[in-house]
């Protein structure tokens, strides 16, 4: 296994740019087997390995980790095109759990990529079956206000976000969380390619997973042969054009929520009847005083991680069942819980559902959240250094989003709480420029018109990074984030679209905005 690493790390620092091509169509060094039990059942054809990669690519000495793998063969092997990886975002969603999803129907592909393709799932460091991160979940849970506005709520940000690092550290026996940036596990993917064989890839990233698309490509652009980032997220803006426009997207999406809701019946959607003579707007912000008075009891005991949940809380579980109009009847029941019941036991049901770090999960759900805050705190700067800097951005949410006060993924994620976090930055904020090579095939963008989590804008200042002449840009009228997995997207317009291109490379026409 060390001549193994050697071998890669060898391989990987001479195809940084400027690049070289590696050998194609080699012999996986992988060595599959069954995957967990947990993970998939003994009949599964999705088989898991692991790969070893430095800690720290720039200081190999410090010791090695392991990368979670799985792969889901071809269902037509002889018309095999090539592997193709698959990255779900997050930070820190499991491919490997992705992929899965995808044999057993639970995430809906189309046939003719599971056909021509092996679907390639990888657990970026520190989440699921790599090396996971293990924390202090009640320091990951503790209710402190989403903006620190008096001296003390924010000296208790900092040492709480302080002692929630060191706990990742102390609980992972390694300092595993201050190497969580993305050229880090972009080149933990090159590992992965270069141990799959040596062909090149085809790359389909979503959310975060389109700025480790693009970071790759920064670092291997001979060794991509198709590349389509859905949802596009984007590292160059300055931290508070990040939250200025993320927390639009949120409030834009909220709206689409109370939309469909106006247009239900009681049962399904109990907020649109709650108060006749007051509009959805009006009921919302009822509920958000009464909470804001008191916080809102809850009382299931499997779901509920506090006795109550606070208002910047049951803001943030709503933004979170705004990623897809398929849990909008969730968000509707967890609302209407809320206001019949006094009670905010449904949100935090659908909080566990989506993974929510407890102390009830496993640590491979666990290290996804951990892993997600790891990584956005090593490659975003954190400009909030005084409770002044908090209040300018807390009359921005107010005076723009006063609906959902600005909780969304940018603020609420990674500036409130990488306040302070005293690892230094490793992969700080850049334009993205990808070297012009022979081989470095046109990029397909694919973008919601309603996302909650990540702005239009987003994709169009990568665009302008990468080259207008490089990319092509295309849309779906729709609210959620990440197009493909839909649940109304696989065999709609955009779909066979995205699936022509990974297949044929066939690019549509710029600027396309599709209905289905």
């Amino acid at each position: 296994m060390l001549h193994y690493l050697a071998g890669v790390l060898l391989a990987i620092v001479s195809s940084v740019v400027p690049p070289v091509k590696t050998p194609l169509h080699g012999k996986s060094s992988i060595q599959w087997k069954e995957c967990p039990a947990a993970l998939a059942a003994p009949s599964s054809k999705v088989k898991c390995g692991t790969l070893a990669v430095p800690l720290d690519w720039d200081n190999p000495r410090k010791g090695s980790i392991h990368i979670g793998v799985a792969r889901l063969p071809a269902r037509k092997p002889e018309n095999r095109i090539g592997n193709l990886l698959y990255q779900p975002g997050g930070p820190g969603n499991p491919g490997t759990n992705k992929v899965v999803q995808v044999e057993t129907g639970a995430t809906r592909w189309g046939d003719d990529l599971l056909d021509n393709f092996d679907l390639i799932g990888v657990d970026i460091r520190g989440t699921g079956m790599s090396n996971p991160l293990k924390c202090d979940v009640d320091l990951y849970n503790a209710q402190l206000p989403a903006y620190p506005l008096t001296e003390d709520e924010f000296t208790a940000r900092l040492k709480r976000n302080c002692a929630l690092r060191q706990s990742c550290i102390d609980r992972t026996g390694m300092p595993l969380v201050d190497y969580m940036d993305t050229v880090s596990i972009a080149k933990d993917h090159e590992a992965v390619r270069i141990a799959l064989g040596g062909e090149p890839i085809n790359y389909f990233g979503v959310s975060y997973g389109t700025l480790l698309g693009a970071q790759y490509a920064e670092l291997f652009p001979n060794n991509i042969r198709s590349m389509m980032l859905d949802s596009v997220a984007s590292l160059s803006q300055s931290e508070i054009e990040t939250f200025a426009s993320a927390i639009m997207c949120v409030e834009t999406a909220f709206k689409s929520f109370l939309s469909w809701c106006a247009s239900q019946d009681a049962t399904a959607c109990p907020m649109a009847h709650y108060d006749p003579g007051k509009t959805l707007e009006q009921v919302w912000m009822d509920l958000i005083a009464r909470v804001q008075e008191k916080p809102l009891p809850c009382s299931d005991s499997k779901t509920c991680y506090h006795p109550d949940m606070t208002v910047d809380e049951i803001r943030a579980h709503t933004y979170s069942l705004l990623y897809s109009g398929s849990t909008f009847p969730n968000l509707s029941e967890a609302i209407g819980h809320a206001l019949n019941q006094n009670d905010a036991s449904v949100f935090a049901g659908n909080a566990i559902l989506l993974t929510s770090p407890s102390k009830s999960q496993t640590v491979y759900n666990n290290s996804a959240a951990y892993s997600s805050l790891a990584v956005v705190c090593q490659d975003w700067h954190h400009d909030d250094k005084s409770v002044e800097d908090i209040k300018i951005k807390h009359m921005i949410a107010r005076s723009q989003t006063p609906l959902m006060m600005g909780v969304d993924p940018a603020y609420s994620l990674f500036q409130v709480n990488c306040i302070g976090w005293p690892a230094a930055t490793r992969n700080p904020p850049h334009k993205i420029s990808i070297p012009r090579t022979a081989s470095m095939p046109t990029i397909l963008m694919v973008e919601s018109f309603h996302d909650p989590a990540a702005p239009l804008t987003w994709g169009a200042q990568m665009r302008s990074e990468i080259g207008t002449d490089r990319t092509v840009m295309i849309a779906k009228n729709m609210t959620g984030h990440g197009v493909y997995e839909q649940p109304d997207t696989v065999g709609g317009e955009i779909a066979a679209v995205m699936e022509q291109y990974l297949l044929k490379l066939a690019l549509p026409v710029e600027g396309t905005i599709y209905q289905s």
